[in-house]
């Protein structure tokens, strides 16, 4: 003999075929042996919708109801009836009562939107032919496979089946209103219909989304100012505890005074706060993180020895008791701290190293790059011998002598590392570069040079030819003019002044040393300035005005550095 359940499962199996007339066979059988089953008559009412009978799917739906009125289901079984017979409003009701019992309710939220929707469709006089007519759309196919939320329902191989049917013939749309992909295509058509309603939808979904980001926002501080509470009077009691209270228990004593210590230290009562950590360590001497907090109280004291030894022995010890790595790393990052303090810095940079062996931080990385630093800084300080440099002076300018470059620019080297302020020394080395053809090198070391001395004629004679062989011939007639503004009677910056008007009265355009030009500052300013372009017009349309504006000085200049770097030609 069958039981309820029994009957129950079969008319589920049935239901999923979409055999509704079996389903309701068993389900009916199920409720003879169990008149108070409200999932039954729930079950059943679905069935008889889809065949259709939506009496009967009614009648089942308020027993359903009556037997679990807290049960939002029911309420949708009643809703979907109501909205089969085409009784828009009482759908409505049937919907909004299930969601007073639920909130929230998928079924229950798209019922009441669809039925919402139809009643304001010509005044809740919209039928099934009217529905029907939204699924024989000529773009549907298009619709839903642009939609986010529907393209997927392609995939399923009942929502195809129901929608062709639909589609072949409008009175099935009833039978298949069940169907929850069915329900929101039905929503989305009636939206897609209706802009305003569209509208209205976005704006409730964003009062919605802020609302519930705000209940989020009050619920988190509210969190906090819980946990925040709960530390407070977690501390008070902790600070009313006497030494009596951890008899037998040296860890919680050890942490006790340890915290005690550290309220002491945060108001720079120092002594106090090393007095507390030492008795807490007296309870634990296995407590590591009382040695680190000590040193720290060390270093603000400025007790730099006891602060280095306190690290050592947090270190040995933790060792020992397997403590947690970061307390480790902190040992060694306070160790290297004094050390810096006292001048140790290649001891401070082993602690640091060590420190981000056990636990890698951006702040222990950038102390370790300081130390280092310095001692880079230290170790070319304590190389610097100016006696040294000289006599390597003298064997590099033996070597220049001899022809041999390479040698002699090694020799200028050593030179300039043992005494890396002699700005002749790079001038030196810059021969030696210009000899190599190394351009940019040479230019590098006249730049040196001239940023110790700037006055060093021979830098800046050196330099000019360096941007002569770069292309850059304005920048090369700078130099020359500044060279023989300090020694108006230098051969060298005579010979390369020459050379640059040779050049601008050539009549051959370099095209790269325009291109390098125009890249200079110097040279986009003097091109956009009205008073040269007026006279650079006049040239060839008024040469007395040109040949009077040049006898303007500050004009005549920038005339020629346009013409030095080959934007002008001269015959």
């Amino acid at each position: 003999m069958s039981t309820t359940e029994e009957f129950k499962n079969l008319g589920n199996l049935a239901f999923q075929r979409k055999d509704y007339a079996e389903a309701i066979e068993h389900f009916s059988k199920a409720i003879a042996l169990d008149g108070n089953n409200h999932i039954l008559f729930s079950n059943r009412s679905a069935s008889y919708a889809g065949v259709q009978d939506f009496e009967s799917a009614l009648k089942d739906a308020n027993k359903c109801v009556e037997l679990k009125p807290d049960w939002g289901k029911g309420y949708g079984r009643q809703g979907a009836a109501y909205h089969g017979l085409g009784n828009f409003k009482s759908a409505e009701t049937a919907y909004r009562k299930g969601l007073e019992v639920e909130p929230g309710l998928q079924m229950l939220v798209n019922g009441l939107s669809e039925v919402q929707a139809l009643a304001r469709e010509e005044g809740s006089t919209i039928g099934l032919e009217k529905i029907a007519s939204l699924f024989r759309r000529d773009d549907l196919m298009e619709i839903i496979a642009k939609s986010p939320k529907l393209a997927s329902f392609l995939a399923d191989k009942d929502f195809v089946e129901a929608l062709q049917s639909v589609r072949a013939d409008p009175k099935t749309i009833a039978q298949h209103l069940s169907n929850e992909k069915i329900q929101m295509l039905l929503q989305f058509l009636l939206m897609h219909e209706n802009p305003d309603l569209v509208r209205k939808a976005e704006e409730a979904e964003i009062k919605k989304r802020q609302e519930k980001e705000r209940q989020e926002e009050e619920e988190k501080l509210e969190r906090e100012r819980a946990a925040k509470l709960a530390q407070e009077a977690e501390k008070q009691k902790r600070m009313n505890l006497t030494e009596a209270d951890f008899q037998d228990d040296p860890r919680g004593l050890s942490e006790w005074l340890k915290e005690k210590g550290n309220n002491f230290y945060k108001n720079k009562e120092f002594d106090q706060a090393i007095t507390l950590y030492s008795k807490a360590l007296e309870a634990d001497p296995s407590n590591v993180a009382v040695l680190t907090n000590r040193a720290a109280v060390r270093f603000e004291q400025s007790k730099y020895e006891e602060c280095i030894s306190d690290c050592k022995e947090a270190i040995e010890t933790g060792r020992s008791v397997r403590a947690d790595f970061k307390i480790i790393a902190r040992a060694y990052e306070r160790m290297g701290n004094a050390f810096v303090k006292v001048g140790r810095l290649e001891e401070a940079a082993k602690a640091y190293s060590d420190s981000l062996v056990e636990n890698r931080t951006q702040e222990v990385e950038k102390k370790l790059k300081d130390v280092e630093k310095q001692l880079k800084e230290l170790s070319a300080k304590a190389y610097i011998n100016p006696e040294i440099s000289a006599q390597q002076k003298e064997r590099g300018n033996a070597l220049v002598k001899e022809g041999k470059y390479v040698e002699a620019k090694a020799a200028y080297d050593e030179a300039i590392r043992r005494n890396p302020r002699d700005h002749t020394l790079y001038s030196n080395r810059a021969l030696c570069f210009m000899k190599l053809m190394e351009w940019p090198s040479a230019k590098a070391d006249c730049d040196k040079a001239l940023e110790i001395e700037p006055n060093f004629v021979r830098a800046l004679e050196r330099r000019g030819n360096c941007y002569l062989m770069l292309k850059e011939p304005t920048k090369a007639l700078s130099d020359f003019n500044h060279g023989l503004s300090l020694e108006p009677t230098n051969q060298a910056c005579l010979v390369g002044k020459d050379r640059v008007n040779q050049n601008m009265f050539s009549g051959q355009r370099d095209e790269q040393q325009i291109q390098n030009a125009m890249k200079d500052p110097e040279i986009q300013q003097i091109l956009q300035d009205p008073v040269i372009s007026n006279v650079l017009q006049n040239l060839s349309t008024d040469p007395k005005a040109a040949a009077d504006a040049l006898k303007d000085p500050l004009i005549n200049e920038r005339i020629q550095k346009l013409a030095a770097a080959g934007i002008l030609q001269f015959a």
